[in-house]
């Protein structure tokens, strides 16, 4: 059967599975990324698309580095 647009057309019945289930790697995690690394790493993902170096892991790296220096010193600064 060909796709001629590139989208799925199996369904997936969920509504037997509970509510409370959770695969692992599932809510929790997805939870914990989205609070603590997405923001600064969309950031720093905007920066290398902008910027767009020769080495955009290495920037993209030391961007990393950079920022989590940062949140360091932050909360060094408030205990």
């Amino acid at each position: 059967m060909a796709e001629t647009n590139g989208a799925s057309s199996a369904h997936i019945d969920l509504s037997g599975a509970s509510a409370t289930q959770v695969r692992p790697g599932g809510a929790p995690a997805r939870v914990y990324l989205n609070e603590k690394i997405v923001p600064t790493l969309l950031e720093g993902m905007k920066t290398v698309a902008k910027e767009q170096p020769s080495n955009p892991l290495r920037v993209l790296g030391e961007y990393l580095i950079q920022k989590s220096n940062e949140l360091e010193r932050d909360a060094n600064r408030t205990e």
